[in-house]
């Protein structure tokens, strides 16, 4: 009886044991919860997050621009109207309309002759007002208004921005062509009459040359402080230069990120305190995570603050 019970007692402990890991393995939804101690705050209080329950781990997202849990997995901006807007001078010369502002979005980012001229371009020069002057004269530096070109953002897809000079071949012996001048290149993100999000200016643009008909006259400048310009050098032959801008991702976005506030091998958190810098109503949300190797669950509190 004595073996026999010796033989059954380390069967029963390994039994035990396989059931203890099997529950140390198994993952179980926080049971958890968040309340404010109080509905409305001002500007810099501090507010109290008092929590029941518990979970290995939390992440806080405040609700703010940038820290909201709606857009932790959105990567591109929707519903915005992209503007573009120039300042403009032409000076000297008779050639009309030789400066076109263009867009691509299928570019491929090669800036040589074959790539550009591949690419499909759409000309948005009609949406601009731009300087206009007598022949020889010195034109009003112009600011075109705010000019919308949403209708070409496709989703997924780059921009590219290209100002293309075409200077036709003197009829005498005179030069002919003009000098243009950009002293402004704005393009923007605008989602509401209070909420606009810059995506470049002139300077950011990162302008490169490319010649699509050569000419031993003619110069695109961009290290001038106040403008790029282009200079025909008193040119008298036909050609076509570019100035086309870097790639812009005018809605890409990164995802908002919440802020971990308990990790595994913390201790029981019971409360959390937090300021806001800015009136508003935010959205707070507290992420609960229980997890290990080979699960993880999680129970998502989302309360509402105002903040006066």
């Amino acid at each position: 009886m004595i073996k026999i019970f010796k033989k059954i007692l380390p069967a029963a402990l390994c039994v035990a044991m396989i059931s203890a890991s099997c529950q140390r393995d198994e993952v179980i939804l926080p049971q958890a919860d968040v309340k404010p101690d109080k509905a409305v705050y001002k500007v810099n209080d501090s507010v109290r997050f008092q929590f029941t329950g518990d979970a290995d781990m939390i992440t806080f997202y405040s609700g703010e621009k940038g820290k909201e849990y709606k857009h932790r997995e959105r990567v591109e901006l929707e519903g915005g109207d992209l503007r573009v807007n120039i300042e403009s001078q032409v000076l000297y010369g008779i050639q009309n309309d030789n400066l076109k502002l263009l867009v691509s979005t299928d570019f491929n980012g090669k800036y040589t002759k074959e790539d550009v001229e591949s690419a499909a371009w759409t000309d948005i020069s009609n949406r601009l007002t731009w300087c206009v002057a007598a022949g020889g004269a010195v034109g009003v530096r112009t600011v075109s208004d705010y000019a919308s070109i949403k209708d070409l953002v496709k989703s997924g897809q780059p921009l590219y921005f290209g100002f293309k000079y075409k200077g036709l071949k003197s009829t005498s012996t005179a030069a002919q062509q003009r000098t243009w001048r950009i002293y402004q290149f704005n393009v923007q993100n605008k989602f509401s009459e209070t909420e606009t999000v810059p995506v470049t200016n002139r300077v950011g643009a990162g302008w490169t040359t490319v010649t699509t008909q050569a000419s031993p006259k003619g110069i695109w400048v961009f290290n001038n402080a106040d403008m790029i310009y282009y200079n025909p050098e008193s040119n008298l032959e036909e050609v076509e230069k570019w100035a086309i801008s870097k790639r812009f991702d005018p809605n890409k976005v990164a995802p908002d990120n919440g802020q971990s506030i308990k990790k595994y091998p913390d201790n029981r958190m019971k409360s959390y305190a937090y300021a806001f810098s800015k009136p508003g109503v935010y959205e707070v949300t507290f992420v609960f995570v229980n997890g290990n190797y080979k699960d993880v669950k999680e129970t998502v509190k989302t309360i509402q603050v105002t903040v006066e």
